[in-house]
Protein backbone atom coordinates (compact mmCIF):
# COMPACT_ATOMS: atom_id res chain seq x y z
CA UNK A 1 0.00 0.00 0.00
CA UNK A 2 1.17 3.43 -0.65
CA UNK A 3 1.73 5.48 2.26
CA UNK A 4 1.53 9.17 2.76
CA UNK A 5 4.78 9.53 3.20
CA UNK A 6 5.68 8.26 -0.62
CA UNK A 7 4.21 11.28 -1.24
CA UNK A 8 6.09 13.73 0.79
CA UNK A 9 9.35 13.76 -0.85
CA UNK A 10 11.82 16.52 0.62
CA UNK A 11 11.73 17.37 4.57
CA UNK A 12 13.31 21.02 4.96
CA UNK A 13 14.90 22.41 7.84
CA UNK A 14 15.69 25.75 9.32
CA UNK A 15 18.90 26.12 11.10
CA UNK A 16 18.96 28.39 13.78
CA UNK A 17 16.17 27.11 16.00
CA UNK A 18 15.74 23.97 15.20
CA UNK A 19 19.44 22.40 13.79
CA UNK A 20 21.71 24.44 16.36
CA UNK A 21 20.68 26.39 19.16
CA UNK A 22 21.38 29.86 18.74
CA UNK A 23 21.84 33.26 20.78
CA UNK A 24 18.60 35.14 20.76
CA UNK A 25 20.23 38.25 21.39
CA UNK A 26 22.50 40.74 20.74
CA UNK A 27 23.23 40.76 24.73
CA UNK A 28 23.13 36.98 25.23
CA UNK A 29 25.81 36.49 22.65
CA UNK A 30 27.72 39.45 24.22
CA UNK A 31 28.09 37.75 27.29
CA UNK A 32 29.45 34.76 25.79
CA UNK A 33 32.76 36.37 24.23
CA UNK A 34 32.89 38.80 27.21
CA UNK A 35 31.66 41.60 25.33
CA UNK A 36 29.44 44.90 27.30
CA UNK A 37 26.15 44.46 27.07
CA UNK A 38 24.58 47.01 24.88
CA UNK A 39 23.43 50.38 26.64
CA UNK A 40 19.82 50.17 25.43
CA UNK A 41 19.32 53.70 25.87
CA UNK A 42 21.53 54.19 22.53
CA UNK A 43 21.51 50.79 21.32
CA UNK A 44 17.97 50.34 21.14
CA UNK A 45 17.38 54.14 19.14
CA UNK A 46 14.63 53.32 16.42
CA UNK A 47 16.92 55.06 13.54
CA UNK A 48 19.79 52.67 14.68
CA UNK A 49 17.70 49.81 14.98
CA UNK A 50 16.35 50.12 11.24
CA UNK A 51 19.63 50.67 9.98
CA UNK A 52 21.16 47.39 11.67
CA UNK A 53 17.60 45.43 10.49
CA UNK A 54 18.30 46.37 7.02
CA UNK A 55 21.88 45.70 7.43
CA UNK A 56 21.40 42.26 8.65
CA UNK A 57 18.63 41.53 5.32
CA UNK A 58 21.76 42.46 3.08
CA UNK A 59 24.08 40.66 5.02
CA UNK A 60 21.79 37.59 4.37
CA UNK A 61 20.95 38.12 1.29
CA UNK A 62 24.75 38.29 0.33
CA UNK A 63 25.00 41.77 -0.91
CA UNK A 64 27.85 42.87 1.17
CA UNK A 65 30.80 41.19 2.61
CA UNK A 66 31.60 40.07 5.91
CA UNK A 67 33.89 43.15 6.83
CA UNK A 68 31.73 45.51 5.84
CA UNK A 69 28.99 44.28 7.53
CA UNK A 70 30.90 44.44 10.73
CA UNK A 71 32.13 48.12 10.35
CA UNK A 72 28.49 49.26 9.54
CA UNK A 73 27.34 47.63 12.07
CA UNK A 74 29.56 49.34 14.57
CA UNK A 75 29.20 52.61 13.00
CA UNK A 76 24.64 52.10 13.35
CA UNK A 77 25.67 50.91 17.36
CA UNK A 78 26.62 54.84 17.93
CA UNK A 79 29.72 54.07 18.81
CA UNK A 80 28.75 51.84 21.53
CA UNK A 81 31.00 48.93 19.44
CA UNK A 82 33.85 48.51 17.02
CA UNK A 83 33.77 46.51 14.36
CA UNK A 84 36.38 44.00 16.33
CA UNK A 85 33.83 43.68 18.86
CA UNK A 86 30.65 43.10 16.63
CA UNK A 87 32.70 40.54 14.71
CA UNK A 88 33.02 38.61 18.19
CA UNK A 89 29.85 39.10 18.70
CA UNK A 90 28.47 38.07 15.49
CA UNK A 91 30.67 34.53 15.80
CA UNK A 92 29.24 33.95 19.73
CA UNK A 93 25.57 33.97 17.79
CA UNK A 94 25.68 29.86 16.31
CA UNK A 95 25.82 27.30 19.51
CA UNK A 96 25.51 23.24 19.68
CA UNK A 97 23.80 21.31 17.74
CA UNK A 98 20.28 19.86 19.13
CA UNK A 99 19.94 16.50 21.32
CA UNK A 100 18.73 14.09 18.31
CA UNK A 101 18.23 16.30 15.57
CA UNK A 102 21.36 14.73 13.83
CA UNK A 103 19.74 10.85 14.23
CA UNK A 104 16.21 12.11 12.66
CA UNK A 105 18.14 13.03 9.76
CA UNK A 106 19.88 9.91 9.56
CA UNK A 107 16.30 7.80 9.93
CA UNK A 108 14.45 10.26 7.03
CA UNK A 109 17.56 9.87 4.87
CA UNK A 110 17.52 5.89 5.22
CA UNK A 111 13.91 5.71 4.04
CA UNK A 112 12.83 5.02 0.33
CA UNK A 113 12.29 8.23 -1.54
CA UNK A 114 12.60 10.72 1.41
CA UNK A 115 15.48 13.39 0.88
CA UNK A 116 16.53 16.22 3.46
CA UNK A 117 17.26 19.83 3.19
CA UNK A 118 17.86 23.26 5.47
CA UNK A 119 16.52 26.55 4.18
CA UNK A 120 18.16 28.84 6.53
CA UNK A 121 18.35 32.51 6.34
CA UNK A 122 22.12 32.71 7.69
CA UNK A 123 25.24 34.62 6.51
CA UNK A 124 28.57 34.14 4.85
CA UNK A 125 30.31 34.08 8.61
CA UNK A 126 28.24 32.03 10.65
CA UNK A 127 28.02 29.73 7.43
CA UNK A 128 31.49 29.09 6.89
CA UNK A 129 32.03 28.89 10.74
CA UNK A 130 29.94 26.18 10.95
CA UNK A 131 31.42 24.46 8.00
CA UNK A 132 34.39 24.67 10.50
CA UNK A 133 32.78 22.95 12.96
CA UNK A 134 31.56 25.89 15.50
CA UNK A 135 29.36 24.80 18.01
CA UNK A 136 29.62 21.28 16.44
CA UNK A 137 26.17 22.08 14.38
CA UNK A 138 28.09 20.81 11.44
CA UNK A 139 27.70 17.36 12.14
CA UNK A 140 24.25 17.33 11.59
CA UNK A 141 23.92 19.74 8.75
CA UNK A 142 25.85 18.10 6.42
CA UNK A 143 23.48 15.20 6.84
CA UNK A 144 20.95 17.71 4.79
CA UNK A 145 20.82 16.80 1.28
CA UNK A 146 20.20 20.06 -0.15
CA UNK A 147 21.66 22.77 1.44
CA UNK A 148 19.60 26.21 0.62
CA UNK A 149 21.20 29.36 2.44
CA UNK A 150 20.20 32.61 2.11
CA UNK A 151 23.57 34.43 1.44
CA UNK A 152 23.87 31.91 -1.64
CA UNK A 153 20.41 32.16 -3.52
CA UNK A 154 19.88 35.82 -2.43
CA UNK A 155 16.39 36.00 -1.00
CA UNK A 156 15.45 35.53 2.32
CA UNK A 157 12.65 34.13 4.30
CA UNK A 158 9.79 35.00 4.70
CA UNK A 159 9.42 36.30 0.84
CA UNK A 160 7.53 33.90 -1.31
CA UNK A 161 10.32 34.02 -3.87
CA UNK A 162 12.39 32.16 -1.93
CA UNK A 163 9.75 29.56 -1.32
CA UNK A 164 9.41 28.96 -4.89
CA UNK A 165 12.89 28.93 -6.19
CA UNK A 166 13.92 25.93 -3.67
CA UNK A 167 10.36 24.50 -4.17
CA UNK A 168 11.62 24.85 -8.40
CA UNK A 169 15.13 23.57 -7.87
CA UNK A 170 14.11 20.71 -6.21
CA UNK A 171 11.42 19.70 -8.79
CA UNK A 172 9.03 19.32 -6.70
CA UNK A 173 5.20 20.13 -6.57
CA UNK A 174 4.67 22.41 -3.10
CA UNK A 175 2.69 19.63 -1.79
CA UNK A 176 5.49 17.27 -1.58
CA UNK A 177 7.23 19.66 0.46
CA UNK A 178 7.38 19.50 4.42
CA UNK A 179 8.97 22.55 6.49
CA UNK A 180 10.18 23.34 9.93
CA UNK A 181 11.12 26.42 10.79
CA UNK A 182 11.18 28.18 14.59
CA UNK A 183 9.53 31.46 13.82
CA UNK A 184 5.54 32.03 12.78
CA UNK A 185 6.19 34.43 9.80
CA UNK A 186 8.26 31.41 7.94
CA UNK A 187 5.99 29.03 8.84
CA UNK A 188 2.67 30.74 7.83
CA UNK A 189 4.98 32.03 4.32
CA UNK A 190 5.84 28.18 3.85
CA UNK A 191 1.76 27.23 4.15
CA UNK A 192 1.26 29.77 1.50
CA UNK A 193 3.54 28.64 -0.75
CA UNK A 194 1.55 25.10 -0.51
CA UNK A 195 3.93 23.25 1.59
CA UNK A 196 3.29 21.27 4.98
CA UNK A 197 5.14 23.52 7.60
CA UNK A 198 5.23 23.17 11.28
CA UNK A 199 6.47 25.58 14.22
CA UNK A 200 9.29 24.37 15.94
CA UNK A 201 9.68 25.51 19.96
CA UNK A 202 13.02 26.26 20.17
CA UNK A 203 13.10 25.93 23.74
CA UNK A 204 12.06 22.46 23.74
CA UNK A 205 13.00 19.12 22.29
CA UNK A 206 13.40 20.05 18.20
CA UNK A 207 13.91 16.64 17.34
CA UNK A 208 10.95 15.47 18.88
CA UNK A 209 8.73 17.82 17.58
CA UNK A 210 9.68 17.25 14.21
CA UNK A 211 9.25 13.20 14.43
CA UNK A 212 5.44 14.20 16.40
CA UNK A 213 4.57 16.25 12.99
CA UNK A 214 5.95 13.71 11.29
CA UNK A 215 3.92 10.22 11.93
CA UNK A 216 0.39 11.54 11.28
CA UNK A 217 1.85 12.37 7.41
CA UNK A 218 2.83 8.64 7.52
CA UNK A 219 6.54 8.31 8.80
CA UNK A 220 7.48 5.51 10.35
CA UNK A 221 10.61 6.92 12.66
Amino acid sequence: MKSEASEMRVVIFDLGGVVVKVCRGWNEAAERVGVPRADESRFALPDLQSSRRELSDAYQRGQIESHEYFERIADATDGLYTPEQVERVHRAWVMEAYDGIAELIDALNALDGIETACLSNTNAAHWDDLKRGAGDGWGAISRLGHPFVSHEVGMVKPHAEIYEAVRAQLGRDASSLIFFDDLEENVRAARDAGWHAFQIDHTGDTARQARAALRPLGFDL
